[in-house]
Parts: C-alpha cells; structure tokens; sequence
C-alpha cells in the first residue's frame, strides 16, 4: 500500500482536530439559535476566507467561462447544503455523544460510497485500519463518564448518516468531475461552499416565509458570534480547503480513517476545558491513533517485523 503522503497527512490531521470541536459547538448554539439559521451563517462566513485562499493560489478568482458550473452547483447543493442540514439538524435531535457515535462510520460510509460512485478498491490492509478506526471511534464516543441518560435513539441519528453520505459524495464528485478541469483545491472549495451558502439563504429565507423556521429571539451575542465565526472560517472554510486538497492527493476511503481523530480531538478539547474523561476513551483514541498509523508507516513495520531492507529506489 502506498503510504499517504506526509502533506496530506498532516492537512487530514489538522481537519480532524478542527472538525472535532464541531459537534459540542453546534450542539451549544442548537440551544439558542435555530438550526437553518446556523448553517445559513457558517457558509457565508466561510466565502470570503475561501476567496482569499483562491486569490492568494491564482491571483484572480476562479469565475472562468468554461467551468462546468452545473455540476458545480450541484455540488454545493448537495455537498455543502443538503450536508451542514442534515449534520446540524441531526445533532439537534440527537446528542453529541450518538452524533460523534455514527460519525465513526465515516472510513465504512467511505468505502462503501468509493466502491458504489467510482469503483474504487481498497487498497491492502486499509480494510483492517478502517476496523481499528471505527472500534476506537465507538470507545471514544460510547466512554463517556457519568452518562446522564439523556441520549438515546431519536431519529436524529439517521441525518447525521445521510450527512455522511452527502460528504463523501461530495468529496469523490470534487475529484472526477472538477479537477480535471485544472481546478486548485482552494477553487473548488469556493466555489462549491460559494453555491452551498446561496442555496442555505434560499432554504431559510422560504423557511422564514412559510413560517417553517421561528424567528430569531434576539441578535446573537458576542460568544454566540465567535462559535460562529469559529464554525464559519476554521470548521468550514479552512477545513474544507484542506479536506479537499488532501483527497486530491490520496483515495477517499484512506483519507476517512483520519477523520475517526475527531472524535480523540473533542477528547482532548474537553480535557483542556475541564471535563473528565474515562480509560474507554483513552484506550479508542489509542486505538485511532494505531489505525491511522497503519496506514501511514504499514509498509514500514511489515518490513522491520520481517527483518527485510527497504526496497531501494530504482536508478534513473
């Protein structure tokens, strides 16, 4: 298996350590603000970081005339839209502890998705670091100490899937259908989150008309707006410019097992906020941490457990 190159390893991490924060604030501002409300603000908040991203790349934005804006456009809406709906509705009816649960699905919703959309095989012993992922992702998610009974199945757990679904989608579709038309990482970014927060204003301002979303209690405060602005410019610009450029570089279902670091993040977040964490959650995050590092040195270990030299480069 060929071994992930250490940029995208290091951009997935830093995506993981990013979209490990997601949850617990999503579910926070759930608690005072409105669900379309949230995710109409955290696109847009995300576009100018992304333009910026794109004119620092290229020097000109990328608004060609031979782009094929109709895919890119689907893209966004389903991609990002229908996505950051069903994630932030999801974690409304459900918790953040069943929500970070079915997240550790994503390298199997990755594989599965990479076989069904583009025929992507597994490469060697990715099967077997997608297993460590998904079991340590589950001690992370299900340790926690002192559950109060408040979680438990209420439908909320099968939006989070479809999010799921619809981001792996995304990131496959990204590849076959954009950067063949020599798109950056940071263009395609744009340009999809650009399409994805129009059409998040169209569901909410309907949804304000049709008396389907309640109004606002009041403006956001100043903490409501740095969760925001947090969601906005890291969990979703920034993220999403390295998510994509690191699948540019490696296969989907590889570039998910990074992503089973969230749920260790979050772990580690609360720890440093002053919250309690149980020897199940340190053991998943160790258990991550193994499957991630199977992937990146397997080839390497397989060598020094057999005692054979490293193959040597070919001349020329």
């Amino acid at each position: 298996m060929t071994r992930v190159p250490l940029a995208a390893a290091g951009a997935l991490v830093a995506v993981a350590f990013i979209w490990g924060s997601m949850v617990p604030l999503t579910a926070l501002l759930l608690e005072r603000l409105d669900p379309l409300f949230i995710g109409a603000v955290r696109y847009v908040l995300a576009v100018p970081a992304l333009a910026l991203l794109a004119l620092l790349g290229t020097g000109r934005l990328p608004f060609r005339r031979r782009l094929p804006w109709g895919r890119i456009a689907l893209l966004g809406a389903v991609g990002m839209a229908l996505f950051v709906c069903c994630f932030t509705f999801g974690i409304r009816y459900s918790d953040p502890i069943s929500a970070a649960a079915i997240l550790c699905g994503i390298p199997v919703v990755g594989a599965i998705m990479a076989r069904l959309v583009e025929g992507e095989r597994l490469p060697p012993r990715v099967p077997f670091a997608i297993l460590l992922a998904v079991l340590g992702g589950l001690f992370v998610a299900f340790g926690k100490p002192a559950l109060d009974g408040t979680g438990g199945f209420r439908g909320g757990e099968f939006l989070v899937l479809g999010s799921m679904i619809c981001w792996s989608w995304y990131s496959l579709k990204t590849r076959a259908w954009l950067a063949p038309h020599g798109m950056s990482a940071a263009e395609i970014s744009f340009l999809t989150t650009l399409c994805g927060a129009a059409v998040l204003w169209l569901i909410y301002l309907g949804a304000r008309l049709a008396d389907l979303s309640p109004a606002p209690a009041g403006w956001p405060g100043a903490f409501d707006w740095s969760i925001l602005g947090w969601l906005g410019i890291a969990c979703t610009a920034s993220a999403i410019a390295l998510w994509n450029f690191a699948v540019s570089r490696i296969n989907l279902p590889v570039a998910t097992i990074y992503m089973n670091l969230e749920p260790v993040f979050a772990v580690l977040i609360g720890l440093a906020l002053g919250a309690a964490a149980s020897g199940w959650q340190l053991l998943g995050g160790l258990v991550v941490l193994a499957g991630v590092l199977w992937v990146q040195l397997g080839d390497r270990l397989l060598r020094a457990g057999s005692g054979r030299p490293a193959p040597r480069p070919e001349a020329g």
